[in-house]
C-alpha cells in the first residue's frame, strides 16, 4: 500500500476521525504502526494533539484538542465495572466521594477521560467531589451549594461560610484556598490554572516556598517550625532528601517532594506530613489526587492515627500509597 504520511496527513486523521490509535491512521494513509506512533508522540510533545487514558486493545487514543466530546465512544472500550461507572456520573453530572461504595471510588479514579475530581472544602473540611467531564464547571458549582447549603442551615442558625470549590480539570495539583478564605461568607471558585492573589506581608506568613533540587538539610535549618525540624530529622534519619516543599500551615500541614534512596537509586515523592490527632479517609483521598495530579507516588507523614474507614480505603482504594506515622 502506498503512504502518505507526513505530520500534517496524521494530524488531519486525528482532526477529522479522533479518538484514533495508530493503526486507525495506518488503514487510512498505510505505513507502519511504529513510525505513526513516533508522528503522533511528536505532534502530542508539541500539543497539536492530546492523548487518552482510556486504551483500546491496550493502546492510548489520540485526540484533537476540541472534540473532548468524541471522548464518549470510548466508554466501549472500558471494563465493565468502569463502563457502568461512567454511564453512573453521566446521568448524575456530580457524585460526592464520600458517599460512593469503595469499588465505585476506585473506578471513578480510573475513569480519568470521563470523571474530573473538584476539592469542596466545608467549613474547613475538605471533601472531593468528582464530576462528568463535559458537565461545565459553573453547573457542577451549583449542584453542590444546593447540597451544602440546606446542611449548613440544618446545623446552626447563623450564616456559616459558603464552600470553597478548588478545579481540577486537568488533575493539576490542588492548591490551599480554604485557609485564605476562612472569613469570607462568598462562594469562591478557584479556577485552573488562577494564581493566588499576592497578599500582605504579616509576622506569620501562611504559605512559605523554598524550591532547589536536593536542598541540604543544613539548608533549612532556618526553619523555625517544630513540626517542619521534626520531618527533617525522620528524612535524615532515613537518608531522604528533600528536592522542594511548601509549608501550607505552620506546625500543622507540610507539602513537600523528596527523593527517597533504593536499590536501584533514588526515587522522587510526593509527599504530604500532617499533624493531627485522627487521619480520616478525606485526608488519604485529597493526598492521593494530589499525588496523581504530579504523577508521582505518595507517601503520607502524620502523627497522629487512622481512623478505621482511612484504614479501609488505605488497603483497597489507595494501594501504593505509603503511611507512616511518626
Amino acid at each position: 500500500m502506498p503512504t502518505n504520511l507526513n505530520r500534517d496527513a496524521v494530524l488531519k486523521i486525528v482532526q477529522t476521525k479522533g479518538p484514533v490509535i495508530p493503526n486507525d491512521i495506518r488503514k487510512e494513509l498505510g505505513g507502519e504502526n511504529l513510525i505513526i506512533g513516533a508522528i503522533l508522540s511528536e505532534l502530542a510533545g508539541d500539543g497539536k494533539v492530546k492523548v487518552t487514558f482510556t486504551k483500546i486493545g491496550g493502546t492510548p487514543a489520540y485526540y484533537y484538542p476540541g472534540t473532548e466530546s468524541r471522548l464518549q465512544n470510548l466508554i466501549k472500550h472500558l471494563n465493565e465495572k468502569d463502563r457502568q461507572t461512567a454511564l453512573y456520573l453521566q446521568q448524575k453530572k456530580v457524585l460526592k466521594d464520600s458517599e460512593l461504595t469503595p469499588l465505585l471510588r476506585v473506578s471513578l479514579r480510573n475513569i480519568r477521560d470521563f470523571a474530573k475530581p473538584l476539592e469542596v472544602s466545608v467549613k474547613g473540611q475538605k471533601e472531593i467531589y468528582w464530576k462528568w467531564y463535559l458537565t461545565p464547571t459553573e453547573e457542577a458549582e451549583k449542584i453542590i451549594f444546593k447540597q451544602v447549603k440546606p446542611v449548613q442551615r440544618a446545623e446552626a442558625q447563623t450564616p456559616e461560610p459558603a464552600p470553597i470549590i478548588k478545579k481540577e480539570e486537568k488533575i493539576e495539583a490542588p492548591k490551599p484556598a480554604a485557609e485564605a478564605k476562612k472569613e469570607s461568607g462568598k462562594p469562591e471558585v478557584v479556577k485552573e490554572k488562577e494564581k493566588p492573589k499576592e497578599k500582605k506581608e504579616k509576622e506569620d506568613k501562611p504559605v512559605e516556598v523554598q524550591k532547589q533540587i536536593s536542598i541540604p538539610s543544613e539548608h533549612l535549618e532556618h526553619e523555625k517550625d517544630t513540626f517542619f525540624k521534626k520531618i527533617l530529622e525522620y528524612f535524615n534519619a532515613n537518608d531522604i532528601q528533600v528536592i522542594e516543599y511548601k509549608i501550607i500551615r505552620k506546625k500543622s500541614d507540610i507539602e513537600l517532594t523528596i527523593a527517597v534512596p533504593s536499590r536501584i537509586g533514588s526515587q522522587e515523592y510526593y509527599c504530604k506530613a500532617k499533624s493531627k490527632t485522627k487521619v480520616n479517609d478525606g485526608d488519604l483521598s485529597t493526598v492521593y489526587i494530589q499525588g496523581q495530579a504530579k504523577k508521582l507516588p505518595v507517601i503520607f507523614i502524620t502523627t497522629g492515627e487512622l481512623t478505621k474507614k482511612a484504614k479501609e480505603m488505605l488497603a483497597k482504594d489507595f494501594k501504593g500509597m505509603i503511611v507512616k506515622r511518626i
